[in-house]
């Protein structure tokens, strides 16, 4: 990353160091390392200057350097080392070298020959860009390539582990969308400037804004972070020691991949009997493969009082949290058990409610007969129509972004690219400071080719001028050698 933004033009020094002990750091979750004001900053704004503006000043966007002296006054106050953030990869802002006791390994001046002066001669100039107005050396383009081939591998892409040595303590977390934070409990959703909209996946959330936070809300959130990073072992401070990670995981992995192959199954066609019929049994084998460890046809006698649907639902959604005792979790774990309760129960509703529907056209072992050979008598496209429509709110809702692989194996000179920026679709921008530029409209078809990860090489990746960047912000071509 640091090659790719500033190996590219001018006098460049690139100073390498070690760690020697375990840094304390707290993680601003989300892409927020990007400039934009579309969110990205919303968390760190609202913390360091106490409200979020709709209109930023182009400073509080883009003035870098202003933001690591406000970050590291927030890690002296928390007595810890630095921040990390996410951009296309990761980035660790650590303060105070010596404190943090980090060695130094070498200095390598990577200037590239020819490139001395800030604005060499016979280099092409895009009026466009911000500085260094569009000029750079005959590498400039290759290190932004090389930048997102660095990310992917710490995604756990093309041969890479994925990023373990930032270790997250789950346990410690802090969240806006936390109900005690009471002027946000309406505003999460939607508001961003103008007439943007983002497609990912299945709807996954990307315009949630922190612009309603009041400075009450914003006081405790700052009180939340000097409790997290304490040293002590308050009641507020306390872990009990669960892997929620693990768990999370194994809840994932055991309902997203079925969950996706049934939002695929309802796209097919379903004008015709056997098209019906088609979606009817994979839906039916779906649902049940699921729900098989908690189903019961026969209700055993301990659960009389539960219906089938009760008791399946009860199971199937409590399976990994009915152990639980809430007096040994910490204040974030709370907020982590009900969290989880809420995902489970809505999605194995969803998964019975689907299963109920499907059984009575397939096996029907709740009815008299089965009624298979009956299925083109009513099964019509129209209820088709309605659980679909009854699986994308759910998926929607859920937001979970199963978007993260490719749809075949890339060749060798392709990188397995997942989108990292935001796209605007922004047909009416206001006028004036940031927002003076106007991206190319996107149509729908083009907006979700964008989102889905793609096998993407070089020559992919310089004619959108890297993803996620309009053209008039894109590197321009260099003079051959």
């Amino acid at each position: 990353m640091s090659v790719g933004i500033y190996g590219g033009f001018g006098r460049s020094n690139l100073h390498v160091y070690r760690t020697t002990r375990p840094l304390n750091i707290i993680y601003f979750d989300g892409q927020s390392a990007t400039l934009t004001a579309l969110g990205t900053l919303d968390s760190q704004i609202s913390i360091l200057q106490g409200r979020v503006p709709l209109y930023p000043d182009y400073d509080l966007i883009y003035d870098e350097d202003q933001r690591a002296l406000d970050l590291c006054e927030l890690v002296k106050k928390l007595g810890i080392d630095g921040v990390v953030r996410m951009d296309a990869g990761f980035e660790v802002l650590v303060c105070d070298y010596h404190a943090s006791r980090l060695q130094p390994l070498f200095v390598t001046n990577i200037t590239v020959p020819g490139n001395m002066e800030e604005d060499p001669e016979g280099l092409p100039r895009d009026p466009n860009r911000q500085p260094p107005r569009g000029f750079g050396n005959v590498f400039s383009e290759q290190g932004s390539y090389e930048w997102l081939r660095s990310a992917s591998w710490h995604y756990g892409r093309e041969g890479g582990l994925a990023e373990n040595r930032v270790q997250l303590d789950i346990c410690r977390m802090v969240s806006f969308y936390d109900p005690e934070l009471t002027s946000l409990a309406k505003s999460h959703h939607g508001r961003l400037v103008g007439n943007y909209s983002f497609v990912n996946g299945w709807g996954f959330r990307k315009g949630h804004r922190l612009l309603d936070i009041q400075p009450d809300d914003v006081n405790r959130v700052r009180s939340w972070l000097q409790t997290i990073t304490s040293s002590t072992t308050s009641k507020e401070n306390r872990c009990s020691g669960i892997n929620w990670q693990a768990i999370f995981t194994t809840i994932h992995a055991q309902h997203g991949t079925r969950a996706r192959e049934i939002g695929a199954a309802f796209e097919w066609k379903s004008g015709t009997e056997a098209e019906r019929k088609a979606i009817i049994t994979k839906v039916h084998e779906l649902t049940h493969a699921i729900l098989a460890p908690y189903l019961e046809y026969i209700v055993s006698d301990s659960d009389k009082s539960l219906t089938p649907r009760e008791q399946t639902i009860a199971r199937c959604s409590t399976v990994y949290t009915a152990g639980m005792d809430l007096t040994t979790l910490g204040r974030s774990e709370v907020l982590l058990y009900h969290s989880l309760n809420i995902v489970t129960e809505r999605l194995c509703t969803w998964e019975w409610d689907l299963f109920e529907w499907s059984e009575k056209h397939t096996t029907n072992y709740w009815g008299d007969q089965p009624g298979d050979a009956k299925i083109s008598a009513w099964l019509n496209d129209e209820e088709v129509a309605r659980y679909r429509q009854l699986s994308e709110d759910t998926l929607s809702l859920i937001g979970w972004d199963l978007w993260t692989k490719c749809d075949r194996q890339c060749m060798f000179d392709e990188i397995c690219a997942i989108p990292t920026w935001p796209v605007v679709y922004a047909p009416g921008l206001p006028q004036g400071g940031i927002y003076s530029a106007h991206p190319p409209k996107l149509s729908e078809d083009e907006m979700l080719d964008f989102w889905r990860p793609k096998c993407i090489n070089r020559a992919d990746f310089d004619r959108g001028g890297g993803r996620g960047r309009d053209p008039i912000h894109q590197f321009p071509d260099v003079p051959p050698y």
